[in-house]
C-alpha cells in the first residue's frame, strides 16, 4: 500500500526533475542538527536545485496523534534544509504526509496542516476504497507530467492587435497608455 504512492509520487516527482536520494530516506550522519533517530515511516525523499520532499506515513488514528507526528516530521525535513543551504541556496522544503487510516475526523486535520506553511510547505494524501487522492495537489510536482504535453504555437495578431503592437513599438509603453488614457471618460 506504502509502495502504491511512492511510486505515484516518484513518476511526477521525475518529470519535475527531482532525484530520489540513495535508499530513499533522508539520513542524518551528522547528530548536531538532529540529535534524534530518524523518522521511522519514511516512504521516499527526493531532492532538486530549489527543493527537497520527504513523504512520510502518519501512522496516527486520531488527528490529535497525526499533528504530533507531523510537527515532528516537519522538524526533521527542516533541519535537512538548514543542512542543504549551508552551501548559500534557499531550498524549499514539502513535507508530504500519507494518512493510511482516513476517517471524517481528519478533514480538519488536512486544512488546518495545509495552511501552515512554517518552516516547509506541508501536503496531505490519503487512501480509501478508491485509491490515493491528493497527490495532484502537491504543488512542487503538481505539473510535472502535464507541462510535457503543452505544445508551443506561433503567435499570429488579428488586425487590432497588430496595430496595438505597432503603436507600442512606436510610442512606448507610457506614452500609448496617456494616449489610450485620453480615450476613456474616466468620470463616468
Amino acid at each position: 500500500m506504502p509502495n502504491e504512492i511512492f511510486n505515484i509520487l516518484n513518476d511526477r516527482a521525475q518529470a519535475a526533475k527531482f532525484k530520489v536520494v540513495k535508499n530513499n530516506k533522508l539520513e542524518f550522519y551528522d547528530k548536531e542538527l538532529w540529535p534524534s533517530e530518524s523518522i521511522e515511516s519514511q516512504l521516499g525523499y527526493w531532492e532538486s536545485s530549489f527543493a527537497s520532499l520527504l513523504l512520510v506515513q502518519v501512522p496516527c488514528t486520531t488527528p490529535e496523534d497525526a499533528r504530533a507526528y507531523a510537527k515532528n516530521a516537519e522538524l526533521y525535513l527542516d533541519a535537512s534544509l538548514v543542512r542543504r543551504e549551508a552551501k548559500g541556496t534557499v531550498i524549499d522544503g514539502y513535507l508530504i504526509l500519507a494518512l493510511t487510516e482516513f476517517n471524517n475526523d481528519f478533514i480538519n486535520f488536512i486544512s488546518e496542516i495545509e495552511r501552515d506553511t512554517r518552516f516547509v510547505r506541508k501536503h496531505v494524501v490519503y487512501k480509501n476504497s478508491e485509491g490515493w487522492h491528493r497527490y495532484e495537489r502537491i504543488t512542487s510536482i503538481g505539473l510535472g507530467s502535464e507541462l510535457s504535453k503543452v505544445k508551443n504555437s506561433n503567435f499570429e495578431p488579428d488586425d487590432d492587435s497588430s496595430e496595438l503592437l505597432e503603436k507600442l513599438s512606436e510610442l512606448g509603453s507610457k506614452k500609448l497608455a496617456e494616449l489610450h488614457g485620453k480615450e476613456w471618460n474616466l468620470n463616468e
